[in-house]
């Protein structure tokens, strides 16, 4: 999946939000099973309806403008807590906070970085990856998400299993 190109973005943001939620992005894939699929926010949550009604809107402005050759589905869905980020005020949001980042090209002999946002200047994005500091420019970015990481303590069914027989009456 590509980030849509900002001519799309510029389309669609404004739909969302008179819609009532947060426009976070959208991602495109082409070829047969094409795919646009748009990121909504509110400060409740996002629910199935707020879905629907984005989706209808969306849907009346996209058959209009068709601004993607050939067939393609809609899908509409909250960022999750895995949140996709897509410009750089995003990381700006998440100081502190562990992100997957995929980059263009190589730094350092790598493109995968896992680390902690440290901050951003402008379109400059610091983090913390193995101990280290990486600073790249956004632009540089290819893919990037929040990293939702499990509680350190898991649940072991034979520990919390009940011991002895069940007496059926």
């Amino acid at each position: 999946m590509q980030k849509i190109p900002e001519s799309i973005e510029t389309l669609l943001q404004p739909v969302v939000e008179a819609a009532g939620c947060e426009w976070v992005g959208g991602e495109f894939r082409g070829g047969p099973d094409g795919l646009l699929r748009v990121y909504i926010n509110t400060e409740a949550g996002v629910t199935l309806d707020d879905c629907s009604k984005i989706s209808d809107a969306l849907s009346g402005v996209l058959d209009v403008e068709d601004p993607f050759p050939g067939f393609y589905r809609l899908e509409v869905s909250s960022p999750g807590v895995e949140r996709p980020m897509f410009r750089a005020s995003d990381f700006a949001l998440f100081i502190g906070q562990k992100v997957r980042v995929r980059l263009h090209r190589p730094l350092a002999q790598r493109r995968r970085f896992d680390g902690i946002v440290n901050g951003v200047d402008g379109e400059q994005i610091s983090m913390t990856v193995e101990g280290e500091p990486f600073t790249f420019p956004y632009a540089e970015v290819e893919r990037a998400h929040l990293v939702f990481e499990f509680g350190e303590q898991k649940r072991d069914r034979k520990a919390t299993a009940p011991k002895g027989k069940i007496q059926s009456s």
